[in-house]
């Protein structure tokens, strides 16, 4: 059942992302452990060996995304041969098409890898041709094939040949690529894969378009902990991150989503670099360290444009000044910006918050226990903001946080933890009417509990509260989508798109709706677009990918998506796509599998399995299941592109007509 069916499908698709990720790291180790070993590559202070994944300069360890390193290796094994843009893009990214941005991306961020003084001329662009590795680069044989030593003068490595155009059936190589793709991170804190391309000062020149970000735009970066003590670090973001939903509340203020700027955290880089990367014209970076209830916070406010500080500050308060001092902070980010504040932002900025210093540090903790994006993870954080209402009862951000932990942690028949959630969310919108988050918190619990009705009110509440916030069009666009409102769903999807260019998080939104409307080949490309993003994606991003290779009439690319997976979505998508490959015994054993693992609770997604089958009786009975237990699969009912082969049935239309679906 993809993430578009519904709320519950993205929390337990993300339960199972870090155990994809270390599974993904030992099977990637394992795999070059087996491989033949060429050797290592010698060239100028580094060394190159493709068999440990690993790349020493002067004996100091390099980091390099997997994506990175494959594009060394292309290099290192090509020296001296300008290679074309093709011939790169093929053998980075085999099987899947990229665009040219991807490849630029690419070269920019290994230059700053390996740059520094003349070092930096390894990669040069050879017009009209490609690029070139043009030093040296000597090999030391392995144990695997012979390979003389000394200098490589010309390519070792051959190309593997270019993927036809679909519906070509994609080779193993494509399977291996969909693989890196689907086993990394999930939503909320997508790893992005063109903002981790950051450039260094000392990297060959490289032609920019002219920067003109637009006019009051600022990203904050993850404030630095200077604690020394790393359960601080629970400080440091949380501050940067209130901040950056604080300031996103200007309607005259652009703001760079908490994902893309909290990036850098881990990948640094030069001001002017993430300031192009996230198209703002100001960076906002801080530091700070808490001694017992004692803080020190420094701020500047950078001008990407000139390279100039608008105003630094350092500030020595106690703990308890903390939300004063937030406050402070983002007035003096409004004025440097030149942003006269309308009437109602500043009621805005303060709304929802609280005045009580620990149940705002515990909102904090709350909000760095929830990133661990499991069960586990989900309590402690629903423990973090209860003990926050309980210090400060009016409390509504507090309010919404425990809502969708509520949500997460509730199962698609759950109907007691729905009531809770939705009574959390009352709790907010009564504290903060004026709040679309709340309305949209509430709008979203309506929606699994199948009160479309009302849903549908308070999102469109929150979106006429909220224009600008992303926060509310993306549920927007998922209500709007699931209603069969596609021009509505469609403009949600693609302002968010527009806001946020650089998060993969919007396109796999945007390939969502594309879906549920039959424009099939327009999610398509929504889709390839988030993967060139992020090397990440939740399980259900990926499932969402298959389908929409289902529904083109590809059973096989949407097989070799799922295989690599082990989340009950991949389950149902290789027994949607082995049945129709002809593949009759393995389809009902993964429906066995799927049965035994969900019970009563996956009734919906039987029912999509056995229409996909053509088997009408078994999908109408289960549809039935579904509607008695009050499913939240039924979210999708009346646009389900999976249900087409039983919605002509008479049971179908009465189930559909007693849900009450609004026009």
């Amino acid at each position: 059942m993809p993430r578009y069916i519904s709320l519950v499908s993205m929390r337990r698709a993300k339960k199972a992302v870090v155990k994809k990720r270390v599974k993904f790291r030992q099977s990637r180790l394992e795999m070059d452990a087996k491989a033949p070993d060429e050797g290592c590559y010698r060239f100028g202070p580094f060394v190159l060996d493709p068999r440990k994944r690993e790349l020493l300069r002067d004996g100091a360890p390099v980091a390099l995304t997997y994506r990175l390193f494959e594009t060394l290796l292309v290099f290192v094994r090509n020296p001296g041969r300008a290679l074309s843009k093709d011939e790169l893009l093929e053998a980075i990214w085999p099987g899947r098409y990229m665009e040219e941005g991807s490849l630029k991306q690419a070269i920019f961020a290994l230059r700053k890898s390996l740059g520094g003084g003349d070092e930096a001329q390894f990669i040069v662009t050879a017009p009209g041709r490609g690029y070139s590795f043009a030093v040296p680069v000597y090999r030391e044989p392995g144990n695997g094939p012979a390979a003389e030593t000394g200098p490589l003068a010309g390519p070792v490595a051959r190309f593997v040949a270019p993927v036809a155009e679909e519906p070509a059936r994609p080779s193993r190589r494509w399977n291996r690529a969909a693989f890196v793709a689907a086993a990394l991170v999930v939503a909320g804190a997508i790893a992005l894969f063109l903002v981790q391309r950051s450039t260094y000062e000392h990297a060959p020149p490289v032609v920019h378009a002219a920067f003109n970000p637009p006019p009051r735009s600022v990203a904050v970066l993850a404030f630095t902990n200077m604690s020394g003590d790393p359960r601080q670090e629970y400080l440091a973001d949380g501050l940067s991150e209130e901040l950056t939903d604080a300031l996103s509340r200007v309607d005259a203020l652009r703001v760079a989503s908490r994902t893309s700027a909290f990036f850098f955290k881990s990948h640094p880089a030069t001001i002017a670099d993430i300031a192009r990367q996230l198209n703002v014209g100001a960076v906002l970076e801080g530091s700070i360290r808490r001694e017992g209830q004692r803080l020190r916070i420094t701020v500047q406010l950078i001008n990407a444009v000139t390279g100039y500080h608008f105003w630094s500050r350092s500030y020595d308060r106690d703990f308890g000044d903390i939300l004063k001092l937030q406050t402070e902070i983002a007035d003096a980010i409004t004025r440097s910006l030149q942003v006269t504040l309308q009437a109602g932002d500043a009621e805005r900025l303060a709304m929802g918050g609280t005045n009580n210093s620990a149940a705002f540090d515990y909102f904090l903790r709350g909000l760095r226990l929830m990133r661990g994006r499991d069960e586990p993870s989900y309590r402690s954080a629903l423990a973090a903001f209860d003990e926050a209402v309980r210090l400060d009862p009016q409390y509504a951000r507090a309010h919404v946080m425990r809502t969708y932990m509520l949500m997460f942690l509730a199962d698609s028949t759950a109907r007691d933890t729905q009531l809770h959630a939705l009574d959390a969310a009352n709790r907010a919108v009564s504290l903060a009417p004026g709040w679309g988050l709340a309305h949209a918190a509430k709008g979203d619990v309506l929606l699994t509990m199948l009160d479309f009705a009302n849903a549908d009110r308070e999102l469109s509440r929150a979106r006429s509260l909220a224009p600008n916030d992303a926060n509310v069009d993306r549920p927007y666009a998922y209500v709007e989508s699931h209603l069969g409102h596609f021009a509505a769903a469609e403009a949600a999807a693609a302002r968010v798109v527009e806001r946020f260019p650089t998060d993969a998080w919007g396109y796999w939104d945007q390939a969502q709706v594309y879906y549920l409307a039959r424009r099939y080949q327009d999610a398509l490309a929504a889709s390839r677009h988030a993967s060139a993003l992020a090397l990440t994606g939740p399980a259900a991003d990926q499932a969402t990918s298959a389908l929409i290779w289902l529904a083109l009439g590809r059973a096989d690319i949407a097989a070799s998506i799922c295989a690599p997976n082990k989340a009950w979505q991949e389950t149902q998508c290789l027994a949607i796509a082995a049945y129709r490959l002809g593949k009759f015994a393995e389809a009902q054993a993964r429906m066995a599998a799927l049965r035994t693992a969900m019970g009563n609770a996956g009734a919906y997604g039987y029912a999509q399995i056995y229409a996909q089958w053509g088997a009408r009786k078994e999908a109408v009975a289960w549809l039935k299941t579904a509607y008695g237990l009050h499913d939240t699969g039924l979210v999708a009912l009346k646009v389900d592109p999976l249900m087409d082969p039983i919605r002509a049935t008479p049971e179908f239309a009465d189930i559909e007509r007693h849900l009450n679906f609004p026009d």
